[in-house]
């Protein structure tokens, strides 16, 4: 019998390529193939020092039993000859993790000091030998239908993160290898850690879907009443030690004004979160239906901070009429929330609507943070996912894990101060140069905070740093606002004809003469005509 469940869960919002789900056997899918899904993926950038990590996923090999061969890694710059790596026996190079019955994950490490600095091009090819036709195919960067094979760019960095050394940078939106069903996988927190460490980032937030942490392990469609993926997944976070902190979370699915769901992170939780279950899952245990502020104020009571997630995205008209999605509105955003994520990837079209709902609030007077995440299911290059289902594959090179990031000023030494750092309101975001509005030209005295500044204050400075990596500072631009205005004020446009890396520019708070907020904005420009920026969270004024 036909199963509406089935249906309403297929990828119509674009998730990590599975290729394997069909409604029945032999249902039609140009991307169904009979062998695992095999994806090598790269770091988009390697800090200084580090070594380069390439990682191999081989998904659903439980379903798909095939044996690996050699790996050859191939790396190319436009000033360098071609270097060639190989690894043979690969059982030498896989990582442990919870799911390895079914997933596989293995990492090879290529020295620093065998690659050239700036960007460089990474083709990586291993050979399958299917179990049972005993048929030996090779295999470029993946196996998927319709992708477009290209080669893998990281940016292989000579210096570190502009202004590293006044703030730690992360990624608050990423999803795990426990964000895993019929229709979606991802990779497991070691992996997640190496990779995010590799980049250059100090924090990521675990934020796996709650309808995906209530399911049964074995069956992804029957809620599980034990919550064992929840408890496992709480295990893993407490148990090693990692690299970076790895904040636990949940992307939880609740009900805006409209009674429509949309999405919020929790981080720094220690108990499961139900939501609603707008990942078709059948209903028959969990069924809660949690508004944004009952949501919220679960995250509260465990002493979580909690974020509007990807609020400027659009729901498509099949999420909006099986899955019962829908948008942010103005009327959502309250000052209960401890964050907004506006960013999510790049400065684009869900950037520009999630933008112009926090200016509205911060003209409510609400104070509300800048954050910055990826959603990123697994992608450390570029974001590969199902365009239309069972047909093509959809990729995406300005989107993955960190290639937008959330600042946060200070340097954190544990989840609680990252969470503090958020509840303070001390954050900006940016896709690469550093942006901060001081008391002093001293550069560590920070004047971006949810608490008021002073009025006794006449004076605050803008501190703005790039690097050869991001290009030269273009344009610094301030705004001032106040509640109840109609529109914001530049009070500030300056335009760098020299170049330069780094600039501390003095402002008067003259031009705000009364309760409201200023921020700021910085572009840069890369050698490659590359556009980067930073938007600064709001300095408040009683």
């Amino acid at each position: 019998m036909f199963d509406f469940n089935q249906f309403s869960s297929i990828p119509l919002l674009m998730l990590y390529a599975e290729i394997h789900f069909r409604f029945f056997p032999l249902f039609p899918s140009l991307l169904y193939k009979k062998e695992p899904e095999i994806l090598f993926d790269t770091p988009a950038r390697l800090k200084p020092g580090h070594d380069l990590p390439v990682a191999l996923i081989v998904n659903d090999i439980k379903l798909f039993p095939i044996e690996l061969a050699d790996v050859s890694i191939a790396v190319n710059h436009k000033d360098n000859p071609p270097k060639l790596f190989n690894f043979s026996d690969l059982n030498h190079y896989e990582i442990d993790h919870s799911f390895k019955n079914n997933t596989r994950v293995f990492v090879f490490i290529i020295s620093r000091e065998k690659i050239p600095e700036g960007n460089i091009f990474i083709n990586c090819r291993v050979s399958i030998t299917k179990r049972k036709k005993r048929k030996t195919v090779t295999i470029l960067n993946d196996n998927l239908t319709t992708s477009s094979k290209f080669p893998f760019k990281c940016f292989v960095a000579s210096n570190s993160l502009p202004g590293n050394n006044l703030c730690e940078y992360g990624d608050l939106h990423v999803h795990s290898i426990f964000s895993r069903s019929h229709v979606e996988f991802g990779p497991p927190l070691q992996l997640i850690d190496l990779f995010a460490d590799a980049m250059g980032l100090r924090f990521i937030g675990i934020t796996d879907h709650s309808y995906d942490l209530a399911c049964s392990e074995t069956n992804y469609l029957v809620q599980d009443q034990s919550l064992s993926l929840w408890k496992r997944l709480s295990e893993e976070l407490s148990g090693p030690t990692f690299k970076t902190t790895l904040l636990q979370g949940e992307e939880i699915s609740c009900l805006n004004g409209n009674g429509e769901i949309v999405h919020l992170c929790g981080l720094g939780l220690n108990r499961f979160i139900t939501g609603t279950l707008d990942g078709a899952r059948k209903n028959n245990i969990f069924n809660q239906q949690l508004t944004i502020d009952q949501t919220i104020k679960e995250i509260h009571d465990q002493g979580g901070v909690a974020f509007a997630a990807h609020p400027g995205s659009k729901s498509g008209l099949l999420q909006r009429v099986l899955l019962h999605r829908g948008t942010w509105a103005q009327h959502d955003i309250t000052g209960k929330l401890d964050g907004f994520q506006a960013l999510n990837s790049g400065f684009f079209t869900s950037w520009n609507k999630a933008k112009s709902l926090w200016i509205k609030a911060l003209q409510q007077g609400i104070r509300l943070p800048l954050l910055g995440g990826n959603d990123a299911h697994g992608d450390f290059n570029r974001y590969r996912a199902i365009l239309s289902p069972f047909i093509s594959i959809y990729e995406n090179s300005h989107r993955f894990m960190g290639a937008g990031k959330t600042g946060i000023y200070g340097k954190m030494k544990s989840q609680q101060d990252i969470l503090n750092g958020i509840r303070n309101g001390a954050s900006f975001v940016t896709t690469g140069p550093y942006i901060s509005i001081n008391f002093s030209s001293n550069p560590n005295t920070h004047a971006i905070s949810s608490k008021s500044i002073s009025p006794d204050v006449k004076m605050l400075y803008i501190h703005a740093v790039s690097s050869s990596e991001f290009g030269k500072l273009q344009q610094l631009s301030v705004y001032s606002g106040a509640p109840d205005s109609e529109k914001e004020s530049l009070i500030l446009l300056t335009d760098y004809a020299k170049s330069c890396y780094e600039v501390i520019t003095p402002l008067e708070t003259k031009p705000v003469k009364k309760p409201g907020y200023i921020r700021a904005e910085i572009k840069t420009l890369s050698p490659q005509n590359d556009i980067y920026q930073a938007f600064s969270s709001a300095c408040y004024f009683n």
